[in-house]
């Protein structure tokens, strides 16, 4: 939008003779790139395809423009008018969006007509009190879809710190601030107004912290998208949306869904068809014995869901795994837990029953919403319900295994589904059902799986190992496809290959500085299979390799085979790019359930990591021997393993930790096992205890690794789970930052070299600082490594330096944010 113009483009329509009613998302990413600049874009639409597919037109876009196109909900013809001449005198992006939102204000008036509070266009939240205790805000959803389940998540969490009654209102519908299900099913979008009101002691406090939490967005980054994709499947390209060709019409033979995401994949199909047992309503059952029976199945999915979520997170992102953080409130919906409860006393029914009826009616009730992108929430309540119900009869998730890469054929796919599969089988997906706004297309983009959902029941008829085409930018599926066909697919697959070369090739060049100095860029991993992933994204090692996956979720802690087994298996996944093991870092925040480990008022400041460790040598030695085992292949060439120990605060428990692993080595050594004698050991710093004495802990290892995520909880004393903080629990404030270069400071001056493996390292806008406080290797969730690498080379060694020294002397963390911001390249 330019002062005097108002550039305007049309999106209607799609490329079908036969029904040429509809919307095609690429022709409304054409319209946005036509009359797109830094300025801004409002795109108003109507209902229905129309509302889809400019949602997936915008994830079409760059990162850096997603942020400047805004969805409109005005009316399409006032709207347009409105905003046009609001842009024509200048007006910037909000307020061309409430000027357009408000122009049905003066037509309603002149009607007599009541104007809707959404229509006044105010950007700031109003706040109202009355009597008594009870305490009233008004709040405009900024967030870009709306209260969808990850931001409403973060909204039920803050209402439930609170003991004050909350509620959330949307015109005529009132909700349970308390309840993911009624808050997400409000279906509160990007520019309405919701009103929440508190009763209680404590309803002020809660006001102001939801207040806040509004005005951060719900938790929720403004840029937030699905992270760029990188083939890593055999057989299949994901590829970035751009050019898209429908075919005109659909051949025999063919099938057509909704194009969830891009790339082309040929290959045998497999279908996956779990089904639960039937449920039997059941009556004269003890409500209080089928009470505990729920209770403890719900336990256990959330502990699942737990898990879950942190191995989605190191695969594909902090925000994709987010929606299993819903799934837990989903779980443990105190709406949903009293209408069981009342099902079980009132009917004496059994719980498999109870739970199913109020999983199904809350289903539903997304399922009746206008918008698609909540209808497409059902499809999340149903995946809870049938994990706790799974938990109830006692039955396992059916593999995803194969000897040999497949097409995924499903009537659905559940995000717990499509979180279990493996990238490099998967050669694509494609389902009967589903939408492209569902979380398990959403998935599906970030592992890079080429998909086409929404496709008809046709799909039940494709024999197991029939080889079928699939193009995930079309929504096109070839069910038996000839010789010339399958010619004409992997010649369009070999253009989208061309084409992404040089993007991958950039992701895959070897990270360096804008004056070649050389910065190592790794992946933080928590399993063998994360290792293909990682390398796809450009990972140049492992600096984190995180063993836990190895203890939990069983009844018996692994031997020392196993261990190896595992150890070894991304050794070889790695070549001879360098590996660090972190020894095991659980305790009381991440119980083990083959060992009592006690209840702790405070787990975080408790018997945990090293602590635990040092006092469980049955538990540590097989560990620190098979790390051991580890450095030294089968072939008998050494191996790049390092071991790293977690949690170290003082010089006398890295001592105690050394002493292990030396009689660990004497063990190995007297039962004639190979191990490499000069194996690199370094430790974690993530104690403010640590930074103080950095320089007797440097003296004793090889390497430092920084944990901000750890450092800057304890740094700041301030849990980074609770939103009442979230602003001090950031590793940009200056006490962090400055702990950061004091730990540079001590490992420089002890000849060694530090890192960082926490959350920050992912971060490109704090790129630059790092590489300036004398940091020498990162280690991040591996989607974030090809823009880390992109920040690194934008940036001199002497520029790095300077912005560090500038920085060091802010004295917020807003106004580091700031600067970084400012310098951004």
């Amino acid at each position: 939008m330019v002062q005097g113009q108002a550039p305007l483009a049309v999106a209607g329509g799609i490329d079908d003779p036969e029904q040429p009613i509809g919307t095609d998302p690429m022709r409304v990413l054409a319209a946005i790139e036509s009359v797109y600049s830094d300025d801004g874009v409002v795109v108003l639409m109507d209902l229905g395809s129309a509302l889809l597919s400019a949602e997936m037109a915008l994830e079409f876009l760059p990162e850096a423009q997603q942020a400047n196109v805004k969805l409109c909900a005005a009316p399409l013809v006032e709207g347009t008018m409105a905003a046009a001449v609001q842009a024509m005198v200048g007006g910037t992006l909000a307020q061309v969006v409430a000027e357009a939102e408000g122009a049905l204000a003066v037509k309603a008036g002149h009607l007599n007509l009541a104007v809707p509070a959404a229509l006044n266009g105010s950007a700031e939240a109003e706040t109202a009190f009355g009597t008594g205790e009870a305490q009233v805000i008004s709040l405009e959803i900024r967030n870009k879809m709306g209260l969808h389940a990850r931001p409403a998540a973060n909204f039920v969490q803050m209402a439930n710190k609170f003991q004050a009654e909350i509620s959330v209102r949307k015109g005529e519908k009132t909700a349970n601030a308390k309840s993911i299900n009624q808050v997400t099913t409000l279906g509160a979008r990007q520019g309405e107004t919701v009103v929440v009101t508190a009763v209680g002691p404590d309803s002020a406090q809660a006001i102001e912290a939801i207040q806040q939490l509004a005005a951060a967005n719900f938790g929720e980054r403004e840029t937030d998208a699905a992270p760029e994709m990188t083939a890593v499947s055999i057989g299949s390209t994901a590829v970035e949306p751009a050019e898209t060709a429908v075919p005109s019409e659909i051949k025999e033979g063919q099938l057509y869904g909704l194009a969830a995401s891009p790339g082309i994949a040929i290959g045998p199909v497999l279908q996956y068809r779990p089904r639960l047992p039937a449920i039997v309503r059941q009556t004269g059952q003890n409500s209080a014995a089928e009470w505990q029976r729920l209770q403890t199945a719900v336990n256990t999915a959330v502990a699942e869901l737990q898990t879950l979520q942190a191995q989605t997170a190191r695969q594909v992102g902090a925000n994709e795994a987010a929606i299993f953080a819903a799934h837990q409130l989903i779980a443990q919906d105190p709406d949903l837990a009293t209408a069981v409860r009342h099902a079980l006393e009132t009917e004496q029914i059994n719980a498999e029953a109870a739970w199913q009826e109020a999983i199904e009616a809350t289903a539903e009730q997304f399922a009746a919403l206008d918008d698609p992108y909540f209808r497409a929430r059902a499809a999340d309540v149903r995946d809870v319900g049938s994990r706790v119900l799974r938990q109830l009869l006692g039955v396992s998730m059916p593999s995803l295994k194969a000897e040999r890469p497949y097409i995924l054929v499903a009537a659905d796919l559940t995000p717990s589904d499509t979180a279990r599969l493996d990238p490099a089988l998967v050669l694509a997906i494609c389902t009967e059902l589903g939408g492209a706004t569902a979380h398990s297309a959403i998935l599906a983009r970030a592992l890079g799986i080429p998909a086409v959902v929404g496709a008809g029941q046709s799909l039940a008829d494709l024999d197991e190992g029939q080889v079928v085409g699939v193009d995930g930018r079309t929504g096109q599926i070839w069910l038996i496809p000839d010789d010339e066909q399958i010619a004409e697919l992997e010649a369009m697959r070999d253009k989208w290959q061309a084409a992404q070369q040089a993007a991958k090739a950039a992701s895959q060049a070897i990270a360096h500085t804008a004056d070649d100095v050389r910065i190592e860029v790794a992946a933080n991993i928590g399993g063998p299979n994360d290792v293909a992933v990682a390398l796809g994204y450009g990972a140049e090692g492992v600096g984190l390799f995180r063993t836990e996956f190895l203890f939990l979720d069983r009844q018996e802690a692994p031997s020392e085979a196993e261990q190896l087994a595992a150890y070894r298996q991304v050794v070889a996944g790695l070549g001879d790019r360098p590996l660090i093991i972190r020894t095991l870092d659980v305790g009381g925040d991440k119980p083990l359930p083959y060992l009592d480990l006690g209840e702790e008022e405070n787990p975080f400041l408790g018997w945990r990591g090293i602590r635990f460790c040092l006092d469980m040598p049955e538990i540590f030695l097989p560990q620190l021997r098979a790390i051991l085992q580890a450095s030294v292949r089968d072939d008998g060439t050494t191996a790049n393993v390092k071991l790293m120990f977690p949690m170290i605060g003082t010089l006398a428990e890295l001592r105690r930790a050394k002493a292990m692993l030396q009689t660990a080595r004497e063990q190995l050594q007297a039962e004639g096992k190979p191990f490499a004698a000069d194996l690199a050991v370094g430790i974690m710093i993530e104690l403010p205890s640590a930074v103080a004495v950095a320089d007797l802990l440097a003296s004793e290892v090889d390497f430092f690794s920084i944990g901000t995520n750890d450092l800057t909880q304890y740094v700041m004393a301030a849990d980074r789970g609770n939103a009442n903080v979230a602003e001090l629990a950031q590793a940009l404030q200056p006490a962090v930052l400055r702990m950061i270069r004091q730990t540079a400071v001590a490992a420089k001056e002890a000849g060694i070299w530090v890192g960082m493996c926490g959350e920050l390292a992912g971060n490109p806008l704090a790129t630059p600082l790092l590489l300036g406080l004398g940091l020498t290797e990162l280690s991040m969730a591996a989607p974030s490594i090809p823009g880390v690498k992109a920040a690194l080379r934008r940036w001199t060694m002497p520029e790095a330096e300077a912005l560090a020294a500038e920085v060091l002397g802010l004295d917020s963390v807003t106004a580091v944010q700031s600067h970084l911001e400012e310098v951004k390249r």
